[in-house]
């Protein structure tokens, strides 16, 4: 089941989206950027989704923690 997550941009300081999704059983994060464009995450823990839900600098924790699972999962 997905269930999706919209942030207060304004409180969060977020320029380049303000949604998630997920999919717990399937493991599956999807990001919903502004510009209508959604990353998808495989393999992602529902304890990385808490750490990214509760990041303050959400923008680089997408760099810094998700991204790299996108270049290992291609490996």
């Amino acid at each position: 089941m997905l269930r999706t997550t919209t942030f207060d941009r304004s409180l969060w300081q977020i320029t380049t989206f303000e949604s998630i999704s997920y999919d717990k059983e399937n493991q599956v994060l999807f990001i919903h950027f502004l510009d209508d464009t959604t990353l998808q995450f495989c393999s992602v823990t529902e304890e990385l989704v808490f750490k990214f839900i509760l990041a303050k600098n959400k923008e680089y924790f997408i760099e810094k923690e998700l991204k790299p699972l996108l270049i290992s999962s291609k490996l």
